[in-house]
């Protein structure tokens, strides 16, 4: 590169000295000096050119002809695949404790049905000839060796079923619990995925039973346009039976431990007198209400909403002292939390056939019982 750098600069200086000659000499055809030129950088650039060692050579890339048979594995290694273990025929597994949950608190010899719902994982279906049977710990009432149906029907691969069983708590205080197992027809046991049996697992405390009367300062009738009076009258009123009088009632919760499990409510509500035909009014209902400790005229509902907890359809279901769930469930939210159950009674309307239609009740009671740790 140097060289050609130098004979370019040489004939640089040639062609401006060319332009300084004097003028009587003719001037020279600047292409032919071009020509010239490039005659000239040519012939030089060929000799530098053999003057260089010549390029080493391109290598190129290998191919796998040129890669030796040992380089390359025969075979390629496989790839693990998972294998599946099979499901047995039968299999289960739990999936809930529909009532009665585990620790739940009981009074001594106090009945009830448990139910656990199981879901079928194996690849047989459940027929009326599988069986639930009690297997060891705390029988709860139920003869040692007991069995039953699992079902009335079948229980396909992928259903739930729900198993349940009636059972006694037992006379003293304490935890129980008793374990039970599924069995097939042909009289081999089988359980859940786990491995495990399930059971049943309650408490046993100390039952008390009371009887609540209405507390009367704040118990009473309110007819549509007044009141509060001192009985316990539903129906149509004894001045106007155009209007009708609702029956409020208040009990004094105070008393019941708030730790305690309500396990029953009675409604006593027995001893009473009709006038007329008071359920030519329709239904009379029972609802939990909040009308705080002072009854006024104001606390009178118009309509008949829905809602109700209780309810009786003629003088013979009042006749009967009745267990209700419904009463329970809203006693047990209220233990702890405020010091009264409170109700109104109440028929829709009145009938306007010129006869007072109506019950007014005596002393109409809840009999209460709780059980405690």
């Amino acid at each position: 590169m140097k060289q050609i750098r130098v004979v370019l600069a040489s004939l640089v200086i040639v062609v401006l000295m060319g332009c300084n000659l004097p003028r009587a000499e003719p001037t020279p055809d600047p292409v032919v000096i071009y020509t010239l030129a490039a005659q000239t950088v040519a012939a030089e650039l060929t000799r530098v050119a053999a003057t260089q060692p010549p390029p080493p050579p391109i290598e190129a890339s290998p191919t796998l002809a040129d890669i030796p048979p040992t380089a390359i594995p025969a075979t390629a290694t496989p790839i693990p695949t998972a294998t599946q273990t099979p499901l047995p025929c039968n299999l289960a597994t739990f999936i809930d404790d529909v009532t009665i949950p585990d620790n739940t608190l009981m009074s001594p010899g106090q009945t009830f049905q448990k139910i656990w719902r199981l879901k079928n994982i194996g690849t047989c279906t459940w027929t009326s000839g599988y069986q639930l049977v009690f297997d060891t710990g705390d029988p709860l009432g139920v003869p040692a060796g007991y069995a039953q149906s699992l079902t009335s029907g079948t229980v396909a691969p992928g259903q739930t079923v729900d198993l349940s069983v009636n059972l006694t708590a037992p006379a003293g205080k304490g935890t129980y619990q008793g374990f039970w197992k599924l069995r097939e027809p042909g009289g081999t046991y089988f359980s859940f995925a786990s491995g495990k049996s399930f059971w049943v697992l309650i408490k046993v405390g100390s039952s008390v039973t009371v009887t609540l009367l209405p507390v009367a300062v704040e118990s009473g009738t309110i007819r549509a346009d007044g009141g509060p009076w001192p009985d316990f009258t539903v129906g149509e009123s004894n001045a106007d039976i155009t209007k009708t009088v609702q029956a409020f009632l208040s009990y004094d919760i105070s008393s019941i431990p708030s730790n305690a499990t309500i396990t029953e409510v009675k409604i006593n509500f027995t001893i009473y007198t009709t006038t007329g035909n008071p359920f030519g009014l329709g239904v009379l209902n029972g609802y939990v209400t909040n009308y705080g400790p002072t009854l006024e005229a104001a606390d009178f509902v118009a309509g008949f909403p829905a809602g109700n907890t209780l309810d009786w359809g003629s003088t013979a279901a009042l006749d009967i002292i009745e267990v209700s769930p419904e009463l329970k469930t809203a006693l047990q939210s209220k233990v702890g939390a405020v010091s009264r159950l409170q109700l109104r009674l109440q028929f829709a309307a009145s009938n306007l056939d010129a006869v007072k239609d109506r019950i007014t009740f005596t002393n109409p009671s809840l009999v209460v019982t709780y059980t405690t740790p």
